[in-house]
C-alpha cells in the first residue's frame, strides 16, 4: 500500500455536526464542521469526482486501518478494495474507449477520512479536492 496524504484545510477530529453527505452520481461531497478554540464553527467541503464507490462507516465499525490523521485525507493508489471495485468496473465499463480516454483505470485511487467519534469514509474515485474553510 503507498500512501500519499493530501491536506485539509481544518481538522476532522473536532466535529459536532459533521460530517454530512451529498452525491449526485459523479461526484460526492462531504462537509464538516470544526469547532475552534473559542467555540466558534468553521466548516470545510471535501469533494470526490468521478466516484465509483463511497461508504461510511460508523466509528465502530472502523478498524485501526481505518483511522488517518485529522488534518489529511489518505490517498492510496493500490489496496484490495480499489483492486475489487476496478476489476468491476473493467467489467461494465472500463473496455469502453470513451473510458480509456478518461485515463482507464489508473485515474482510480482510494481515499480515507476519519472523524473522531464519527467514523470513517472510503472513497474510490479520480479525484479529491479539499476546499478552504468558510
Amino acid at each position: 500500500m503507498s500512501a500519499t496524504p493530501l491536506r485539509l484545510s481544518l481538522p476532522t477530529s473536532t466535529t459536532q455536526e459533521g460530517p454530512r453527505f451529498c452525491a449526485d452520481g459523479r461526484q460526492a461531497v462531504v462537509e464538516y464542521d470544526c469547532q475552534k478554540d473559542d467555540g466558534s464553527m468553521e466548516w470545510s467541503t471535501v469533494v470526490f469526482e468521478d466516484v465509483l464507490q463511497f461508504e461510511f462507516r460508523p466509528a465502530p465499525c472502523c478498524t485501526t486501518d481505518d483511522v488517518v490523521d485529522a488534518t489529511e485525507v489518505r490517498v492510496l493508489t493500490t489496496s484490495q478494495r480499489l483492486t475489487t471495485m476496478l476489476e468491476r468496473w473493467q467489467e461494465a465499463v472500463g473496455w469502453q474507449e470513451w473510458q480509456q480516454k478518461q485515463g482507464g483505470s489508473a485515474r482510480y485511487k482510494h481515499f480515507t477520512m476519519f472523524f473522531d467519534d464519527a467514523g470513517c469514509i472510503d472513497v474510490i474515485a479520480a479525484r479529491c479536492r479539499p476546499s478552504p474553510s468558510r
